[in-house]
């Protein structure tokens, strides 16, 4: 019986104890879909980075125009350079210069984003809409 997934609000200090390394801070662990009953695996462990990034390429459309935002500027994504070393990922029609992803057995989302207009090729996956699994 394999280990189980624990979502990353139930996780203490996450920032310290979802990373391994020395210098770059890699995923200690296999990272999952966050759905209930999906075991769809997305990364592999030490295939990403953690690293701040713009907190407001996911936020989620309101009703109402703000030119204020609630949240931090930044928030934490596991990133990769290369979209091959995801295990499990689906892409969106690009809207805009963003393509979203989400989980490739589900099809739930979004997990994450790539930018086709950013100085660099980068793929995240918000730290906080995905599942672990502790060995």
């Amino acid at each position: 019986m394999s280990a189980p997934l624990i979502p990353y609000k139930s996780i203490e200090n996450p920032a310290s104890n979802l990373v391994v390394g020395e210098g770059l801070a890699k995923n200690a662990y296999d990272i999952f879909c966050p759905r209930e009953g999906c075991r769809s695996i997305v990364l592999k462990k030490g295939a990403a980075t953690w690293m701040e990034r713009d907190s407001l390429k996911l936020a989620l459309p309101t009703d109402t125009p703000s030119t204020t935002t609630d949240g931090p500027p930044t928030q934490p994504y596991w990133v990769l350079t290369n979209m091959m070393d995801f295990e499990n990922i689906g892409f969106s029609h690009t809207v805009d210069t963003t393509k979203y992803l989400s989980c490739a057995d589900c099809d739930i989302g979004p997990l994450g984003y790539h930018d086709l207009g950013a100085p660099e090729k980068e793929y995240l996956i918000a730290v906080e809409r995905v599942r672990y699994r502790r060995e």
